[in-house]
């Protein structure tokens, strides 16, 4: 479950011999002692051999940062509690850590595509970075060419696998049934993954200007870029839609109107009914800045919230699930990296309370203080990030793991 880059950071001194947090560090200072050397050895053209040696040193170690991150991520994916969701993932896992390593097959291709270009199609280019008598360089030159190439075609069998992981678990999760579902936890590790792929793909830019002297080089570079935007794009698309919660549950929360929030008052308890959205992935209420909970929050974090479905002529009808967790505050401060956020609340209170929302805006000023509805101003938008989740359906009380 390894792959060739951490078998040889795991194996190879000096890299075995350092703890991992120095591995790429040392990896950095190794790289560029040795490309000077050589380049000053042979005489190399300092304003291209060196300046664009260091920088295609520096991306490749960029990337080896992202791929130790990645790599321990995809394996401390736990099991799911769907057993075709956890096929799914199982199938993820074992395809990006093969046996045989076919993670090398991208970069392979990729690599012979390039040597092939620089050696028969467009020679001149060794001359325009390595200088007329290249050929004592050209070993060290393919070793960065492959660790180049590895590294970009590590970049592709990422970003897509995870692409298609994350369509088929969305697929997927709408057959669940009872209490199947997918640990949030994995669902958020998967999704920073995907973060971690997009950077990677930016990442790649910082190349370009090395290359910008040859249209197919170049042109290869900007369309690489936007295949692993895409494809993380769009896997943060699809992992984002996946329920992190089972069925019986995301219809609570989907279908109820109104919850019990708790909050933390000094050392005592403060319970308050209010209303509520879901997105698919948190519960989102209103409060006033004048609201004793809105005070609590401020001062402690920790929030609960109680959303339940009532039978008064059978109990064992009853359901109710309770999320606690931590109170963030979408206030004006938030603007700038919430605000698309902010603009799915405030049109998710709009379409589930309309003629609720409608009474605001026509009686405003009817209102008591704490009701006025004045957007970031008088009522704050506060999303709760879950931490633990337990259910009771009828007299039986669940425990959901995340």
């Amino acid at each position: 479950m390894r792959w060739i880059y951490e078998l040889i950071v795991e194996k190879i001194p000096p890299f075995s011999l350092l703890p991992k947090v120095y591995v790429t560090t040392v990896q950095l200072l190794l790289m560029e002692f040795v490309g000077i050397t050589i380049a000053l050895i042979f005489e190399l053209p300092p304003n291209r051999a060196i300046k664009y040696g260091s920088i295609i040193i520096f991306v490749v170690v960029l990337w080896s940062v992202l791929t130790l991150y990645i790599a321990p991520t995809i394996r401390s994916f736990r099991p799911s509690l769907s057993e075709e969701e956890n096929r799914v993932i199982e199938t993820y896992k074992r395809i990006l850590f093969h046996p045989k390593h076919l993670e090398v097959v991208p970069g392979l291709v990729i690599f012979f595509i390039f040597l092939y270009y620089f050696f028969v199609i467009n020679p001149n280019l060794l001359i325009y970075y390595l200088g007329k008598n290249h050929q004592g360089v050209l070993v060290f030159a393919a070793i960065l060419l492959w660790d180049v190439s590895y590294r970009a075609g590590l970049g592709v069998w990422v970003t897509y696998n995870s692409l298609v992981r994350s369509i088929l678990l969305l697929k997927i999760s709408r057959r669940r049934k009872k209490l199947e579902h997918t640990l949030l936890y994995d669902l958020r590790s998967m999704e920073r993954m995907d973060l971690n792929n997009l950077v990677f793909g930016l990442i790649s830019l910082i190349i370009y200007p090395v290359f910008q002297v040859d249209l197919f080089i170049s042109v290869s570079i900007i369309v690489y870029v936007c295949m692993l935007l895409i494809f993380s794009s769009l896997s943060i698309y699809f992992i984002r839609k996946v329920p992190w919660l089972p069925p019986d549950i995301m219809d609570l929360l989907n279908e109820g109107k109104f919850a019990y929030v708790g909050t933390v008052e000094s050392i005592r308890p403060h319970v308050t009914p209010v209303v509520y959205v879901f997105d698919g992935r948190y519960v989102y209420f209103a409060t006033s800045t004048v609201s004793k909970k809105y005070k609590n929050i401020k001062k402690v974090r920790k929030i609960a919230i109680l959303i339940d479905e009532r039978d008064p002529t059978d109990l064992f009808k009853n359901k109710a699930v309770l999320i606690k967790g931590r109170a963030a505050v979408l206030g004006i401060s938030s603007l700038l990296y919430a605000l698309p956020t902010l603009i799915r609340v405030r049109n998710l209170f709009h379409r589930k309370f309309q003629k609720y929302m409608g009474v605001y805006k026509r009686d405003k000023s009817k209102l008591p203080k704490a009701w006025q509805l004045t957007p970031m101003v008088r009522r704050i938008p506060v999303k709760i990030i879950p931490e633990e989740v337990i259910y009771w359906r009828g007299a039986r009380k669940i425990r959901i793991p995340l």
